[in-house]
Formats: C-alpha cells, structure tokens, sequence
C-alpha cells in the first residue's frame, strides 16, 4: 500500500495599500479603515469507510492568515476535506479578486475548492464559507511529501461618504433623461431610496410613478441662490436623507451629532416651522453632505 503525506498550507494574501486620506478636522467625526480578513474556523474529514488508516488534520496558523492540513498514511483513492470560514474583521468591504493553487504535483494529488469563489464581496462582518477536497492521485510516491498554496488575493473596497446636492441632482436627471452613467445608481436603486425616506420622514412623501417620484426630488434638490431659507434646507436635508438611506453616512459625525441627527432636528424645525433655526441646520446638512471634500 503506498503512503503519503500531504501538506496544505491555505495563505490569504491583504492586499491593503490604502491610496487616499481622510481631512478629518475638529467638531468631525470620520469612520476607521482597515482591511482584515482571517480564518476563524476549520475541521477536516475523511471519507474513509473500509480501510481506515489514513489521518487528516488541520489547523489556523500565522494568526488567522493561514490554515495548515497534514494528511499521513494516505493512498490513491484517499479523499480529505477541509471546510472553513473566513470573517471579514475590518472596516471596509473585502473583494475577493481571484483564487489560485500554486506549487503543486498534478500527477499526485487532485485539488477542488468549493464555496469560495472569487468575484464575491465579504461586507465588514460578514462570514464566508468554504471548502478544500484533496485526492491522492495514482502518480504519488510512497513515502513523499507534496505541498501547495491556495491563495485568495483580495482587494479592499473604498469606504463609503457622503454625497453633495449636486451629486443627487444628477443622478435624478441623469435617471430621468434615461442616461446610463458608467457608475451611476439605477433608477431602480435611486426610487428605492425615496420609498425608504417616504416611509421614515415626516416632511418628504414621494408618491406616483417612478418619473413622478424623480421629479418630485429634483424640484427639491434643485434650489435657486435666491430660494427662502425653508427651500434651501429641504434641499440640503433631502440629500443628507438620501445619503442616510444608501448607507453613506455611516461612521460619520458632525459636531457629534449623527446624520439621522441631524435630520430629526432639521425635520423637527420644519413641522414646527422654527424659522429662526433654519440656518442652523441648513448649515449643518450641508456640511455633512460635504464631509468628504472637507
């Protein structure tokens, strides 16, 4: 009976060169960046049922970067698994660009992985299952060692901010003259967002049918320099909705106070028409709209 040994050592390779930075000044609050993912768990297994001599074992290494499998007194025809997880610990979201075995015999051991597949995204958080099946081919040696790399080579996703007034305005218009922006929102996302604001402000109602709900926004979104103080905060505060909706306020405050915050108070302003303190928080949605340009 031949015999063999095989060693898998699983390396995630953290692409994370971050390439911008954040202006975070006083009275701002920015979200943390980091890209960390690691092996949480891992069993392995056999599908041994008559001969039962031959042993799997695996185990995380190298802090969660690696998993380490030994397999001895296999044989051809011997079949291993290794199942795993792996957990995004970061702040961002974790792109997984491509998954390669490296290094080794292809005549003495057979490779498959399941689950793990590349052109997913693991949000900050989120867990993602896998699995290893290693085969003992007909071309292993006897009492060899065959080892191979699996790497995952990611790539960490910008980190979410918010949008301006005139960001919004265009992607409402651009939706209504039906342009299709190479990285725009689709109409679909965009009247989704205003069902949501619907649903959770006291002051906005989008209603009608999606070109209705469009324009409503943009007759909003789109004040004149010499619009009342009341139109320029519904516009500010419909962006900073809009923002909030999408996910892109999180992490973020501004003068400690958050973005849903600060359109509580500039809603509460409005339905009381507290007209003295429309500047205030005018001020205030438009700068948490213009964080990241700080």
């Amino acid at each position: 009976m031949k015999s063999a040994i095989i060693a898998f050592a699983a390396a995630v390779m953290i692409f994370c060169v971050l390439g911008y930075t954040y202006a975070c000044i006083d009275n701002v609050t920015c979200p943390t960046c980091s890209c960390d993912l690691e092996f949480i768990a891992v069993t392995a297994a056999d599908h041994e049922t008559k001969a039962d001599v031959g042993k799997v074992t695996a185990k995380i290494v190298n802090n969660g970067l690696s998993i380490d499998v030994c397999i001895t007194n296999a044989y051809p025809g011997y079949e291993a698994k290794i199942t795993f997880k792996i957990q995004n610990k970061g702040t961002l979201p974790i792109h997984i660009d491509e998954v390669l075995i490296t290094g080794y015999d292809k005549r003495a051991i057979g490779l498959e992985i399941s689950n793990l597949v590349a052109c997913i995204t693991i949000n900050p958080g989120d867990i993602q299952g896998g699995s290893e099946t290693v085969r003992i081919l007909q071309g292993a040696k006897q009492n060899w060692t065959y080892t191979f790399t699996v790497e995952a080579r990611v790539s960490c996703q910008p980190l979410v901010h918010p949008r301006s007034v005139c960001f919004w305005t265009y992607e409402f218009s651009a939706a209504l003259a039906k342009i299709k922006c190479e990285q725009g929102l689709s109409p679909s996302l965009l009247e989704n967002y205003l069902n949501q604001i619907t649903k959770q402000s006291h002051v906005f109602a989008f209603t009608g049918t999606q070109s209705q709900k469009f324009k409503q926004a943009l007759a909003i979104l789109q004040t004149a320099s010499c619009s009342s103080m009341e139109a320029k905060l519904k516009s500010q505060l419909l962006a900073l909705w809009l923002n909030y909706v999408a996910g892109w306020t999180t992490g973020y405050a501004l003068d400690k106070m958050t973005a849903y915050q600060i359109t509580s108070g500039s809603e509460n302003a409005l339905i009381h028409h507290l007209t003295k303190q429309f500047e205030y928080w005018e001020n205030l949605c438009e700068r948490f709209n213009n964080l990241w340009d700080i």
